[in-house]
């Protein structure tokens, strides 16, 4: 670990430099009776280093996310239209009765729930800087010959839905809706902002600007408290941004991929003369009601695991923590304190541990290595909670998906009908990657931190 920097900050009120030079008479020496001189060292906080650990990129993260939303929809096919193929009186030839499930239907939400691999495949994939070059026209045409063909399929089939269905029906598709307005609002940026949708890039240090300018997140190791201030906000705005990308796409993966089966699930009888589908009125499709549902609960867990894990890689939880060091926290002192002695707060001063400032929202005592913090901010307070230890968020996380995979595996113990098994088994497997990266991240964090959390235990 790099040594710190000691960097001299003289904490002092403005009255104690007043009564210093003489005073002025007994009323200031009454207005200053609990007011007193602390001069102490501002320590730059110590940061250690993260060796490089190696992350998804975004397309093939995208990718992996589709497959993953597919899968969970042929899944609940399984589990709504399943046979006993295997009975000697059975009328199935096949383990699903396949006429029974509307294909346009399922060629719209595949179509829908790949805008994101395929924007992300119109944003990152260039084949040639130079307009100059043929390979950067081909690819060109290759993105726009793309967009328009998903236009016209998600048209198509969504017609096709629209024209098989009832009214009722189709308001299941515009749903989301709602979640996007509450979550970010009436702005379609989110949808197709580069920096909006996908994570951005962390580095340690600021860098020159790149030809795209790119956007580079970094921290500004300083003394100054309202540089680190502004600091906080930007990351708190980033991080919260995060957080709604994460919630929205794992919500947007289960409801399209395993609820809006359910929703759109009705039994069918084909028709050999005409060779239409008829919905039949008289059959009624049994399913087993507590197991798709928990399937789609399932389902949205690991895809929040799997995005959170993209979005909050360990590069850019140590951003926040080392942002968190330098922000430290208040904490109120309750009951009268008449004859304590405390400092006015001032918004330019560094803070050391232990000190006490008296501020309009009451009497606060400095916690951390040193405190830049506003006394009352409930925003400063959770930031610090969230990212002053570095290994919380991670250990949250990893609890969750330790409980995830030891109840599915649980349930796999139990299961004995043969589509149960092949539920949680897929399901399971993908789960096992994010578990696989965070177990990765935790043992490279543990020990790269090791000496700071030595510090604070002592």
């Amino acid at each position: 670990m790099p040594s710190g920097r000691r960097i001299l900050s003289r904490i002092q009120s403005n009255s104690y430099n007043s009564s210093s030079k003489g005073g002025n008479g007994s009323h200031t020496e009454d207005r200053d009776t609990n007011m007193v001189p602390l001069a102490q060292m501002a320590v730059l906080p110590k940061h250690c280093h993260l060796p490089e650990i190696p992350s998804d990129p975004n397309m093939s993260f995208e990718a992996m996310l589709y497959f993953f939303g597919v899968i969970a929809m042929g899944l609940q096919y399984i589990n709504l239209y399943r046979t006993v193929w295997w009975l000697p009186h059975s009328h199935a030839n096949y383990a699903l009765n396949f006429y029974l499930i509307d294909v346009y239907l399922v060629l719209f939400l595949c179509i829908l729930m790949s805008r994101r691999i395929v924007w992300c495949f119109v944003q990152e994939v260039y084949g040639s800087r130079s307009s100059k070059s043929v390979l950067f026209w081909v690819v060109q045409f290759l993105k726009g010959a793309l967009l328009g063909s998903i236009a016209l399929g998600l048209v198509y089939t969504a017609y096709m839905v629209v024209a098989n269905h009832s009214a009722l029906y189709c308001l299941f598709l515009s749903c989301p809706v709602i979640t996007y307005v509450f979550l970010f609002g009436p702005s379609i940026k989110p949808l197709y902002h580069r920096c909006l949708v996908w994570p951005t890039s962390v580095c340690d240090r600021p860098r020159h600007k790149k030809e795209e300018e790119e956007v580079i997140l970094f921290h500004n190791c300083v003394l100054t408290p309202d540089v680190i201030r502004s600091e906080v906000e930007y990351f708190k705005l980033d991080f919260n941004n995060r957080i709604k990308q994460v919630l929205f796409n794992s919500l947007l993966t289960a409801y399209y991929m395993t609820f809006v089966p359910l929703c759109f699930a009705q039994t069918h009888l084909n028709n050999p003369k005409t060779g239409c589908i008829l919905i039949c009125k008289k059959n009624t499709l049994y399913y087993d009601t507590w197991w798709v549902g928990q399937h789609v609960v399932v389902t949205w867990l690991s895809a929040f695991l799997m995005l959170i894990v993209h979005y909050l890689p360990p590069k850019y939880l140590d951003l926040l923590h080392r942002t968190a060091l330098h922000l430290g926290r208040w904490q109120k002192v309750e009951g009268r304190h008449a004859h304590v002695p405390y400092n006015a707060w001032s918004e330019l001063t560094v803070w050391p541990p232990g000190a006490l400032v008296k501020h309009v929202k009451g009497l606060f005592k400095a916690e951390g290595i040193n405190v830049t913090a506003e006394p009352g901010n409930g925003m400063h307070g959770r930031f610090f909670f969230l990212f002053h230890q570095p290994m919380r968020v991670v250990n949250w996380l990893l609890i969750l998906t330790w409980l995830l995979v030891g109840y599915q595996f649980f349930c796999l113990i139990q299961s004995t009908e043969w589509n149960h098994i092949v539920c949680i088994a897929l399901v399971l497997f993908c789960n096992y990657y994010t578990l696989f990266k965070l177990l990765r991240d935790r043992i490279i964090l543990a020990k790269a931190y090791k000496e700071e959390l030595s510090e604070d235990d002592r």
